[in-house]
């Protein structure tokens, strides 16, 4: 099994590479939709006490000496 990636244009699925398989093989194709946006996912993720444990004093293990800062 194999996943690829391929863009619907007028009633045709078409992959966006190379197949590797015969002509005319019939294929199952599962269709993965982007339900939720990602930033709506995290104002989901802000609004929930799920996370609240990480703002506990013992969660923050990292500090400025741990390493180099990034930009």
């Amino acid at each position: 099994m194999s996943t690829i990636q391929a863009i619907y244009e007028n009633g045709v699925l078409k992959p966006l590479q190379k197949l590797d398989i015969p002509e005319r093989q019939t294929v199952e194709i599962i269709i993965l939709a982007n339900d939720l946006p990602s930033s709506l996912i995290a104002e989901i993720a802000e609004q929930s006490s799920s996370y609240t444990f990480l703002s506990h004093p013992g969660e923050d293990i990292y500090t400025s000496e741990d390493g180099e800062g990034v930009d």
